[in-house]
């Protein structure tokens, strides 16, 4: 049992580590990183939509997650997202600083809810609250702000944020003691 116990709590660490790595990157390749991740998310959506369309196309209706007319609508909203991504990356690119402001939001809220009902007092707790403070207060500042910032300063800013947030992670990591789990985080 404590091997898994600690294998979960190197896994965690070694995300955190990579989540590290990934805010170096945004925070010296901006302007790739955010062309990236909005052509990423065309190429997910056109994909996507292909394959909810086989299904809707190909299955019969016992094998079918939903009913036929959800799958095919599904499959042709996400075509025309992906292709509107494609044809207009910069709305696209607004959107996704959106939908990242809210993930903050969220993981930040579920990092305080861990804080609170499973973690430890000392330290490990600590670190959640800080972690869910600044996830709360990134997604805040991105939802209600969003003219303040440009598509490329708020990748340096989510660059910053996952410096930060992946540290604290390493950090949480390494004060639980080996005999407990990792926390089941939403991020």
């Amino acid at each position: 049992m404590e091997t898994s116990v600690s294998s979960s709590n190197k896994s965690f660490m070694w995300t955190r580590a990579l989540v590290v790595l990934l805010g170096i990157v945004a925070l010296i390749w901006s302007g790739y990183i955010l062309s990236i991740m909005v052509y990423f998310f065309a190429f997910f959506a056109i994909i996507g939509s292909i394959g909810t369309l086989a299904v809707g196309v190909s299955y019969s209706k016992d094998q079918l997650p939903a009913p036929r007319w959800a799958m095919l609508l599904l499959g042709i909203l996400g075509l025309i997202i992906g292709v509107a991504t494609v044809a207009s990356p910069v709305f696209m690119a607004v959107a996704i600083i959106y939908f990242m402001g809210a993930w903050a939001l969220v993981t930040g809220v579920g990092d305080l809810v861990i804080a609170f009902t499973q973690a430890p007092a000392g330290n490990p707790r600590l670190i959640l609250v800080v972690s869910g403070i600044i996830s709360v207060l990134f997604g805040l500042l991105v939802l209600f702000n969003p003219p303040l910032l440009t598509a490329i300063l708020l990748v340096q800013v989510l660059g910053i944020y996952a410096i930060l947030i992946g540290l604290l992670g390493v950090g949480y990591s390494m004060t639980v003691p080996s005999g407990e789990a990792a926390p089941k985080a939403a991020a």
